[in-house]
């Protein structure tokens, strides 16, 4: 044994670090086969990062700020749109908050994600939005995705606000809340004018469990706001429930035309 052990140390001089190169080797390319060093950007599919500087600046919008009210993106130096301003804005919401504009890459990411059966693409969306919720809004006490109505749910196969606030849950480990469904079905908002969304959506939700939210900080989830009627809707029968603060959190909303051309 004796013997032995300088012999084997003398293996290894030569042929051991052979044999460590290929071992090397063949570990780089099992994991260039089975995970991608770059991730390209989750918006427009581009660069080598899950968010690129580009699309960042055209859909995200860090520089400009929210109405307060509705969550329209505005000039950093107000908090509220000039609509809002005007007293039309919702009534029952302490704060709403967009993550972007509805336009460009943003814009098409949402709607593929919701009319192209393809729910689980938004969790590439998960860290990110959920570490920029966190700067924008007070601690909820849980998360309640804006209902859909059970004919809408059938059609599409999935609420686009439900895989939201599960991402959410997931990454910030809030409790998702149950207790209001949407009883009424409406015809979709697209098109109406903000009156008509809010008589579109009289009486449309219903609260079936006040004590879920009595007392409680709420973020209401959805994917994309406009006017804010729906999120009002919703922040109503809560209200009307006992709930405490109530805030709105959507994946992307309008701008005021003067501070985002539209790039439809």
């Amino acid at each position: 044994m004796i013997r032995l052990q300088p012999r084997m140390k003398k293996a290894e001089g030569k042929g051991g670090k052979t044999v460590l190169k290929f071992l090397k080797a063949g570990k780089q390319i099992v994991q260039d086969v089975w995970y991608k060093s770059e991730t390209p950007c989750v918006l427009c599919g581009e660069g080598s990062v899950p968010l690129c500087r580009s699309c960042i600046s055209d859909c995200l919008h860090p520089e400009l700020g929210r109405c307060l009210t509705c969550g329209k993106l505005i000039n950093p130096d107000k908090t509220l749109c000039a609509d809002c301003r005007d007293g039309c804005g919702p009534q029952h919401l302490k704060q709403v908050v967009t993550w972007g504009h509805y336009t460009g890459h943003l814009k098409t990411f949402i709607q593929n994600f919701k009319f192209g059966s393809a729910p689980l693409r938004v969790k590439d969306l998960g860290r990110p939005l959920a570490d920029w919720a966190c700067r924008q809004l007070p601690p909820a006490d849980g998360i309640l995705a804006v209902p859909m109505h059970a004919e809408r749910l059938a059609e599409r196969g999935f609420n686009q606000a439900d895989v939201i606030a599960s991402i959410l849950h997931w990454e910030l480990g809030l409790p998702v809340l149950h207790g209001v469904i949407r009883e009424n079905f409406t015809q979709p908002q697209v098109g109406l004018l903000r009156r008509e969304r809010l008589s579109n959506l009289r009486d449309a939700f219903v609260l079936q469990n006040a004590a879920v939210f009595r007392g409680r900080n709420v973020w209401i989830i959805d994917d994309v706001t406009t006017t804010g009627a729906t999120l009002e809707a919703v922040a109503e029968v809560l209200h009307n429930g006992g709930a405490k603060a109530i805030y709105g959190l959507c994946l992307a909303g309008g701008a005021e035309k003067v501070l985002v051309p539209s790039q439809d």
